[in-house]
C-alpha cells in the first residue's frame, strides 16, 4: 500500500504531466498546415512564434525574422533560405497561401529545425574518426585549368585537414593519401567500415569563367530530387537516417569556410552524388572553389588559401562534434504525434491548395526542443 506522502507525490507528478500535455495540444492547434501541389506545408508565422522570432530588417525583397544573434530570411516562390546571411537551398519553394508564407514540412524537419537547433539531432553519436575523401585521383584528374588541377588540390587540402584534425585529437582515415584512382563505391565502402565517424569528401569546381564561390552538398532527403540528382524515379530517391546530422555538419563547415576565405557563398545544397547516396555516416561533399576561375583558381593552388580552407573544415568538424554530439536536453513537443488528418479545405484557397489545422511530418508533429556546377562527377 502507498503511504500518503508517496500518494501525494504521485498525484503531483500526474498533475504536472497533465499540464505539459495540455500545453503540447495547444501548440499543435496553433500550427496551421496546408497541402500545396501535393506537398505538406506549415505556416511560418506559427514557427517563428515557437522560435520566439520577431520581424527584423534584412535582405531587400525578403521577409526577415529573428531573435538575438539569429536571423532568418525567406522569399515567396523561392528556394533560397538564409540563416545569418548564409545561404541554404530548400527542397521546395516557400509558398504564399491566403497571404501567409509557408514552408514545406520536409524542409522544416530536414533543414530548418536542425540548423536552428542542432543540439536536438537524435541520431548523432560520438565522433572519434573523420574519413577524408580527396576526390578524383590517378587517371581521373577532375577539373583541370591552366591555374590548377583538381585532383592535386583535393589531396593537398585533405593532407592539411588531416594534420589539423590529428592535433585536435581525432583519428583520421583517408580514402587515398597518394595520387591513385578509387571508384566512388570504394570510397563509400571505406567510410562505412569505420565506426563512430563522419565523412567529408573534398572537391574543387569548374564552370564558366565567371563562376566562383564555395558550396557544400548533403544528400537530398528521402523522396525529394535536386538539380544534381542522378535519377528522378521516386522509388530510387531514398534518403538516409542522418539528414539532421548531414545538414548540421554542412552548416558548421560551410559557414566557417565562407568566413575564413571571404568567398562567394553558393550555398548549402542538396544532391544525389554517388558518394552521398549509400553512405551510412553523417556526410558532406565540400567544393572549395572554382579552378576554372582566373582569380579563384590561382588562389586554390596557394598554401595560404589551402590553409584557410583546412582551418575552416577542421574548426567546423570540431564545432559539429561539440554541439551535435554533446548531451541533449529532454524533448518537448510543438505539435501532435497523430498520423495525417484529413481536414477540410479552407474556403478561398488557391487551386491545388488545402489548408488544414492538423500536422504531419515528424518534426512538424514533434519538434525536439533540445548555378549548377560543371564538375559533377561525384
Amino acid at each position: 500500500m502507498l503511504h500518503l506522502p508517496r500518494l501525494h507525490t504521485l498525484f503531483s507528478l500526474l498533475a504536472v504531466l497533465f499540464v505539459w500535455l495540455a500545453a503540447c495540444a495547444c501548440a499543435a492547434e496553433r500550427l496551421e498546415r496546408a497541402t500545396v501541389d501535393g506537398q505538406d506545408y506549415v505556416k511560418l508565422a506559427d514557427l517563428w512564434k515557437f522560435y520566439k522570432f520577431q520581424p527584423m530588417s534584412g535582405r531587400p525583397g525578403f521577409s526577415t525574422f529573428g531573435a538575438g544573434n539569429r536571423q532568418v530570411s525567406v522569399r515567396a516562390g523561392k528556394q533560397d533560405f538564409y540563416v545569418n546571411n548564409y545561404r541554404y537551398v530548400l527542397s521546395y519553394p516557400v509558398r504564399e497561401v491566403n497571404g501567409s508564407l509557408m514552408i514545406s514540412e520536409t524542409d522544416l524537419e530536414k533543414l530548418v529545425d536542425p540548423v536552428l537547433r542542432p543540439k536536438y539531432s537524435m541520431n548523432a553519436g560520438t565522433i572519434r574518426t573523420v574519413v577524408l575523401d580527396a576526390g578524383h585521383g590517378g587517371h581521373d584528374a577532375g577539373a583541370v585549368s591552366s591555374y590548377s588541377v583538381e585532383k592535386n588540390c583535393n589531396l593537398e587540402l585533405a593532407h592539411r585537414v588531416r594534420k589539423l584534425l590529428q592535433k585536435s585529437g581525432y583519428r583520421v582515415v583517408m580514402t587515398r593519401d597518394k595520387d591513385f584512382f578509387l571508384t566512388l563505391q570504394q570510397r563509400v565502402e571505406i567510410a562505412n567500415r569505420v565506426p563512430d565517424s563522419i565523412f567529408v569528401s573534398i572537391h574543387h569546381n569548374s564552370g564558366g569563367r565567371d563562376a566562383k564561390g564555395i558550396e557544400t552538398f548533403t544528400l537530398a532527403p528521402h523522396g525529394t530530387t535536386s538539380p544534381f540528382a542522378r535519377t528522378r524515379r521516386m522509388e530510387e530517391l531514398s534518403g538516409n537516417n542522418q539528414d539532421s546530422e548531414n545538414i548540421a555538419l554542412a552548416t558548421a563547415v560551410h559557414s566557417r569556410a565562407i568566413k575564413n576565405t571571404g568567398a562567394v557563398d553558393r550555398g548549402i545544397q542538396r544532391a544525389r552524388f554517388s558518394v552521398l547516396c549509400t553512405i551510412n555516416r553523417p556526410a558532406i561533399l565540400f567544393e572549395g572553389g572554382f579552378v576554372s576561375n582566373a582569380d579563384e583558381g590561382s588562389k586554390i593552388a596557394t598554401e595560404e588559401y589551402q590553409n584557410k580552407l583546412a582551418k575552416a573544415i577542421c574548426e567546423g568538424i570540431v564545432a559539429y562534434s561539440n554541439t551535435v554530439c554533446s548531451s541533449r536536453p529532454k524533448s518537448t513537443q510543438l505539435a501532435n504525434t497523430s498520423k495525417k488528418g484529413s481536414g477540410a479545405a479552407t474556403a478561398g484557397s488557391k487551386p491545388g491548395t488545402q489548408v488544414r489545422t492538423s500536422i504531419s511530418g515528424s518534426r512538424a508533429r514533434q519538434l525536439q526542443s533540445t548555378n549548377k556546377t560543371g564538375n559533377s562527377r561525384k
